[in-house]
């Protein structure tokens, strides 16, 4: 294993999220993406000065200021040339919510795509991976539907995609430009469009691209939060319960207990030998966990009898086993099981030393002596899960393999989706299912 890193004064050990990131997307372009949307992106103006550049498809925003969003330039790796150019913001406080009157609550799964712009020189397939690259970034945040502010009549976009207008919202006359409404299509169409688009014109997009969604939205939807659960912030707050304590480890032994009989049956599944590779590793790693948590309720004084014998999974935990079980056990495919390891190795691979700090604190307040031969489990997981060579990246450079085109990914990425909720609210009734014990008088 990698060391782990010094002490950090946080519980997570995170690595910083640049604010502009280089990722190659097709085999002849890369994709520049700006985490702030800018006014005057250096990108964007070398494009904004060619005639013809801009998609007179779509309306421009007269504002960006408090947009929240990306901005997305494709740029060909040999010239470095940017041949296209979009920004695709959150809908709600965007400009097109001005425009449109729709309520937040109305918008708050909708992606609005602007600001688009692609050379005239732009080989075939540019504005598929345009769109492409671009939606794909509001997957990762959750949204279900893109919208735009396009003109009034059946433009191509429009037909090809099966964009259609937002009939209760009116349309508006901009004097000098044209008519424009407001327009919306399922993100899931459009990205499965675009994709195939961009592959009917030799452009591709990279297996590596598309994994790299995988890890955007475990940030987005998980790292992001995980830490604002319950049971973290107790631990950072002191205010952890022994009781507390105990129903978690509890909880974690109910599927703990069957990792390595699902690893198994990967191993069993998988007809390719650098998978097979990968989950005999993972299973060797994984071996009697279980006991592990036992003993760390023995050092507590409890009886592990009852848990190992008679106690049962609560509902975000049930449901958590639901997904792993059911993708080895049903479908039979040891590349969707990896959605669930991710998520739950996910928090293990994360936490940082101070973490282990102040839960050995609050187990030795409770008058337990060696405190850290009660916390052993979730300790030795930070070596297991983390690092360079943990399992959980392991599972992502597994996963860059085998997911290689867009229905693949959108497969994982809903199992993926059900496996990172059910950790969050694992996490959140460890302590609220057994609140009382920390409960104070009003």
């Amino acid at each position: 294993m990698t060391a782990l890193a010094a002490k950090s004064p946080s519980l997570w050990q995170t690595r910083p999220r640049p604010q502009v990131t280089t990722q190659q997307i097709t085999a002849a372009w890369d994709v520049v993406i700006d985490r702030a949307p800018q006014p005057q992106s250096s990108v964007l103006a070398p494009l904004a000065a060619q005639a013809g550049a801009r998609a007179l498809e779509f309306l421009s925003p007269e504002s960006l200021t408090g947009a929240q969003g990306r901005d997305v330039a494709l740029v060909d790796r040999a010239s470095g040339q940017c041949v296209a150019f979009a920004s695709v913001l959150s809908a709600e406080g965007s400009d097109f919510q001005t425009r449109t009157g729709l309520s937040s609550k109305a918008l708050e799964q909708v992606a609005w795509l602007t600001r688009v712009h692609v050379s005239p020189v732009a080989p075939a397939g540019a504005q598929a991976v345009l769109l492409y690259a671009a939606l794909r970034q509001a997957r990762s945040w959750g949204r279900n539907v893109a919208a735009f502010l396009m003109a009034d009549d059946d433009t191509p976009t429009a037909r090809r995609y099966g964009i259609s207008p937002l009939l209760n919202v009116p349309r508006f006359d901009l004097p000098g430009t044209g008519a424009f409404r407001a327009k919306a299509q399922r993100l899931d169409l459009m990205l499965y469009h675009a994709a195939e688009e961009a592959s009917k014109a030799g452009q591709p997009v990279e297996p590596s691209f598309l994994v790299g969604e995988v890890h955007d939205t475990i940030n987005h939807l998980f790292l992001d939060k995980v830490g604002q659960s319950a049971f973290f912030q107790a631990v950072d707050a002191g205010t952890l319960t022994r009781e507390q304590y105990v129903y978690t480890l509890t909880q974690l032994h109910q599927f703990v207990r069957y990792t390595t009989r699902l690893l198994g049956r990967c191993v069993g599944a998988a007809n390719d030998t650098e998978l097979r590779t990968h989950f005999i590793h993972h299973l060797k790693g994984e071996v009697n966990h279980e006991i592990i948590i036992e003993r760390d309720l023995q050092h507590l004084g409890e009886d592990p009898t009852y848990v190992k014998e008679v106690a049962q999974p609560n509902l975000p935990t049930r449901e958590f086993m639901c997904t792993q079980e059911s993708a080895i056990a049903f479908y039979n495919d040891p590349v969707l099981m990896l959605a669930a390891p991710l998520a739950a190795e996910g928090v293990s691979g994360h936490l940082g030393q101070l973490f282990m700090d102040k839960i050995n604190a609050l187990v030795g307040s409770w008058g337990v002596k060696e405190p850290q031969k009660a916390t052993y489990f979730l300790g030795s997981h930070i070596e297991f899960d983390g690092g360079d060579d943990g399992h959980w990246q392991g599972n992502l450079t597994l996963l860059a393999k085998h997911l290689r085109t867009e229905p693949q990914l959108r497969r994982f990425l809903a199992l993926l989706r059900v496996s990172v909720d059910a950790v969050l609210r694992q996490w959140d009734s460890y302590v609220s299912d057994v609140e009382l014990w920390s409960a104070r008088p009003q």
